[in-house]
């Protein structure tokens, strides 16, 4: 069994299908991506749950900064 991945490339949006790569292992050219673990299938209120919390957190310079991440503008 695999964790699930979905990527997306630096400077892509998202708007179609394509701008993702999904897959059972990382993407090692992607920018970002979510993990999902094997064998536990979350809800669709769970993955926008978690999707909102990453963005909190790196709305927090304090925490970006404490985490170590040099994230930009």
């Amino acid at each position: 069994m695999a964790d699930h991945f979905v990527a997306i490339t630096r400077g892509l949006e998202g708007e179609k299908y394509s701008d993702f790569t999904t897959g059972t292992s990382s993407a090692s050219t992607a920018l970002f991506e979510f993990r999902v673990l094997d064998g536990v299938p979350p809800t669709k209120i769970e993955v926008n749950k978690a999707l909102k919390a990453f963005i909190r957190f790196f709305e927090n310079a304090q925490q970006v900064t404490t985490a170590g991440f040099d994230v930009k503008g």
